[in-house]
C-alpha cells in the first residue's frame, strides 16, 4: 500500500550548524519549547521520589485508603487484589500483591479470566474470586475498576469494601449529561487511586510506595522499590501510554535495572526470548520481546502463569513457567497468523475498501481477535473489527488510526452492544450473535458518511528531511538521548531523497529481507561514503531494485555493533524509486 510522506520541519538552506537544527527540529515536534520543559524532559528523576500529588493522585483518597489498610493489619483481615488479564494488570497485581505480602498483610491475588469473565470488576467475576478464595474484607483493584459501578454495588451487597487502583479514563461527570442528574464520575467506594499520568502498573506502584511509608516509615525501602520498578517498567510500556512525566522516569529507571535484575522470573524470561543483559535493554525489548509472552497465557490459557513467573523466589520454577510462557506466545503467533492471512487476501479484493473493516468468525480465539485487529489495521490503515462468535454471543476487538476516534463512533449505537468500552485508539466489546450484521452494517453506513477518505491514507510522518553529509556517530548518540522512546515520543524517523544504490543484499531464509548500500548522488561528503541499510520484511518493488538505481528513503538511524565495532546503519521504512 502507498504511503503519503508528511515531514514536519524542514531545516533552511542557510542553516551553518545542522546537527542543532535537527536536534532543535526534534524538540519543537514533542512541544518541549521551553528550556524548562526540555531540562525536566532530559533530567533523570527517579520514580522513588516523586510524591502522589505529583502524579495526580488525590492525598486524601490515598489516607483513606492507607487507614483501612492499617484496620486490616490489626484484625488480620483477608485482602483480595483483583487484576487484570494483560501484561499491565499481571504487573500491577503483582506489585500489589508483593508489597502487602512483604508487610505480613493476609493477601491473596485474583486475575479475571478473559474469555469467562471479561474485562473489569464484575459480579459474576467477584462471585467467582470468592468462591475460589474466601471472602474477603477488601478488595483492592489494579488497572481496572474506574468505570465498574455495577462490580462496586455487587462488594456492597456482599459487605466488601473495595478500594479502587486505576489509571484509565473515568466516565465523564453529570456536568457533562445535564439529562442524567445521577450519573457518578466514580463507582461508589471506599477510595479511589486514580491517575491518567501512567499506566496500572505505574500507579500500583505509587501506591505501594506509600504503603511501605506508611506502614514502616523509618525502613529505606530502595531496595524493595527498585524489584517494583522492574514490574512497573514493563507494564508501563506495554500498555502503550505516553512515555513522558512519571511513565518516562519509570521506564528509563526500570531499563537501567532490569539487566541486573535479581527475580528469577525476569532472569528466566531473558534467558528464554534470548536477551542479552550484558547489553542495554530498549522499550522495544519489553514491547515486542517480553510483554507479548506474559500475555500469551492471558490470551489462550490463563494470566495466572505470568503472575506465577513474576513472583516465584525459585529459579527451576521460573526456568519451567518462561519455557511455558516461551511455548504459549509461539502458538498465539501461529493462530494469528493462520486467521490473518485468509481475512487480508479477502478484504484486498473488496473494491472500494470499507472505511471500517469488520470481520468475524466463529473460528477465531477470542485471546487473539486483538491482533488480528491490530494487525488489519496496520495493514490497511483504517479502523478494524474482528469479532469471535461464541456459545450465543460475540466478542469483539476494535484498533483503529490516529485520525478516529473510535470509542465516540461506537458510543453512537451503544444500545446495539451487551457491553461497551474503550478509548479513541482501541476498544472491547460484546454482543448477540444475531446482533453482528446489523452493527456492521451501522457502523459501515456511518464511517462512509462520516470519514474522509483522506485521512485514511496510511502517512509517515517524517522529522526532518537530513542530508546524506549529516550522517554521523555523534547524531546518532545526541538523538539517543531523547530515549526511552515510545508513545509520545517516538524513535525519530527521517527523510533522505536522492541517493544512489551501490549494492543489494537479500537476508533470511526466503529473502525476505533485504540490506542496501546507498551513497550520495553528488560525492560531495566528508564524513562517510556509503551507508548499509536494512529494510525488514521487504515489498516486491524493493527486491526489484538494481544497483545504480535512485532512490528516496524513510528510515530510522540505528547503531551496528559488531566485534567492538560500531557502526552506523538506517533501517528503512519505505522506500521510493525516482
Amino acid at each position: 500500500m502507498t504511503k503519503k510522506w508528511l515531514i514536519k520541519h524542514q531545516i533552511p538552506q542557510t542553516t551553518k550548524n545542522r546537527q542543532e537544527a535537527i536536534i532543535d527540529i526534534l524538540l519543537n515536534n514533542r512541544n518541549l519549547k521551553t528550556k524548562s520543559l526540555q531540562k525536566e524532559f532530559f533530567q533523570d528523576i527517579n520514580p522513588h521520589d516523586l510524591t502522589p500529588k505529583e502524579i495526580g493522585i488525590d492525598p486524601k483518597q490515598l489516607k483513606v485508603a492507607l487507614t483501612r489498610l492499617k484496620k486490616a493489619k490489626l484484625n488480620d483481615e483477608k485482602i483480595i487484589i483483583y487484576g487484570d488479564y494483560d501484561t499491565d494488570g499481571v504487573t500491577s497485581t503483582a506489585i500489589m500483591w508483593e508489597t502487602l505480602n512483604y508487610l505480613g498483610f493476609a493477601v491473596l491475588p485474583f486475575l479475571p479470566h478473559r474469555e469467562k469473565h471479561g474485562y473489569g470488576i464484575k459480579s459474576k467475576s467477584i462471585d467467582d474470586a470468592v468462591k475460589e478464595l474466601g471472602k474477603p474484607k477488601l478488595m483492592i483493584t489494579v488497572d481496572n475498576g474506574i468505570v465498574a459501578f455495577e462490580g462496586a454495588k455487587h462488594c456492597q451487597d456482599l459487605g466488601i469494601d473495595l478500594i479502587i487502583c486505576d489509571h484509565h479514563e473515568a466516565i465523564p461527570n453529570s456536568n457533562k449529561f445535564p439529562e442524567n442528574k445521577n450519573l457518578k464520575k466514580f463507582p461508589d467506594c471506599l477510595a479511589t487511586i486514580h491517575t491518567t499520568q501512567t499506566a496500572g502498573a505505574g500507579v500500583a506502584y505509587f501506591f505501594a510506595k506509600e504503603i511501605l511509608n506508611f506502614f514502616q516509615p523509618d525502613e529505606n525501602h530502595n531496595k524493595f522499590l527498585n524489584q517494583l520498578v522492574e514490574l512497573a517498567a514493563i507494564g508501563v510500556v506495554a500498555d502503550i501510554v505516553p512515555l513522558i512525566g512519571s511513565s518516562r522516569q519509570i521506564v528509563k529507571y526500570g531499563l537501567k535495572l532490569l539487566p541486573k535484575t535479581t527475580r528469577p522470573g525476569l532472569k528466566a524470561l531473558l534467558a528464554e526470548a534470548e536477551i542479552d543483559p550484558a547489553k542495554p535493554l530498549t522499550t522495544y525489548h519489553i514491547g515486542f520481546i517480553l510483554a507479548p509472552r506474559l500475555n500469551a497465557s492471558g490470551r489462550l490459557e490463563h494470566s495466572i502463569d505470568s503472575l506465577r513467573l513474576l513472583c516465584t523466589r525459585k529459579q527451576e520454577r521460573a526456568i519451567e513457567l518462561a519455557f511455558h510462557l516461551g511455548q504459549t506466545n509461539r502458538q498465539r503467533q501461529e493462530l494469528t497468523n493462520d486467521n490473518l492471512q485468509p481475512i487480508i487476501d479477502s478484504i484486498s479484493k473488496q473494491k472500494p475498501l470499507p472505511k471500517i473493516i469488520v470481520t468475524s468468525s466463529n473460528n477465531y480465539n477470542p485471546g487473539v481477535i486483538g491482533l488480528i485487529a491490530g494487525k488489519l489495521t496496520e495493514n490497511f490503515a483504517r479502523p478494524s473489527i474482528a469479532i469471535a462468535i461464541m456459545d450465543g454471543f460475540a466478542k469483539g476487538s476494535v484498533r483503529s488510526v490516529s485520525s478516529v476516534n473510535i470509542i465516540e463512533i461506537l458510543r453512537q449505537f451503544e444500545n446495539e452492544f451487551l457491553e461497551l468500552g474503550g478509548h479513541p485508539m482501541a476498544a472491547g466489546f460484546s454482543i448477540a450473535t444475531e446482533n453482528i450484521e446489523n452493527i456492521t452494517q451501522l457502523l459501515q453506513n456511518y464511517a462512509q458518511k462520516n470519514i474522509n477518505e483522506k485521512i485514511l491514507i496510511p502517512t509517515l510522518e517524517a522529522e526532518t528531511e537530513l542530508e546524506f553529509n549529516d550522517f554521523s556517530l555523534d547524531l546518532y548518540q545526541e538523538i539517543e538521548k531523547f530515549a526511552p522512546f515510545g508513545m509520545g515520543n517516538p524513535k525519530p524517523i527521517f527523510v533522505t531523497k536522492n541517493l544512489n544504490l551501490q549494492a543489494i543484499y537479500p537476508l533470511g531464509k526466503s529473502g525476505q529481507h533485504i540490506k542496501l548500500v546507498i551513497q550520495p548522488t553528488t560525492r560531495n561528503s566528508q564524513l562517510i561514503t556509503n551507508v548499509e541499510t536494512l529494510y525488514f520484511n521487504a515489498p516486491d518493488k524493493v527486491k526489484q531494485l538494481t544497483p545504480q538505481s535512485k532512490i528516496d528513503l524513510v528510515y530510522q538511524i540505528d547503531l551496528n555493533e559488531w566485534n567492538w565495532m560500531k557502526k552506523l546503519q538506517l533501517l528503512i521504512k519505505d522506500i521510493a524509486i525516482t
